[in-house]
């Protein structure tokens, strides 16, 4: 019969209760495996303003998704600074929100899945607030 401390012994390691071949067996008939977290959202072609010197300038770019808190999810072909402001621009307004919305840069990738032809970016973009 256990003791009643015996219920409380800390739980077993790892490596008591795993086989490592087992696991790297496990691991490796994983490769072909590829995680895609895209979901259902659809994508959008949008236009990425930013102002330098006082001249405007528009690139092409595309919203892929959102993320809590207000974060646009884009793939570009070039990398930004964070903390850089600018303006995305969707061709196709959605009702009750405005065409153009500012933003800043909270973080900028590189970014590859397979299928990609060219060099890609994520930017995580967080709306402006409305006044």
């Amino acid at each position: 019969m256990k003791s009643l401390d015996s219920q409380y012994d800390a739980p077993p390691t790892i490596s008591e209760t795993s086989d490592p071949l087992t696991l790297h067996s496990l691991l490796d008939g994983l490769d072909h495996v590829g995680l895609d977290r895209r979901g259902t959202f659809q994508a959008l072609d949008v236009t990425l303003w930013s102002s330098h010197d006082g001249m405007s300038t528009g690139t092409e770019a595309r919203l892929v998704g959102t993320r809590p808190g207000n974060v646009l999810v884009v793939l570009s072909d070039f990398a930004m600074n964070q903390g850089e402001k600018l303006a995305l621009h969707r061709a196709l307004r959605l009702a009750g929100s405005p065409a153009r919305t500012p933003c800043h840069v909270v973080s900028s990738r590189p970014g590859m899945r397979a299928g990609d032809t060219k060099r890609t970016y994520v930017l995580e973009l967080q709306r402006a607030r409305a006044a």
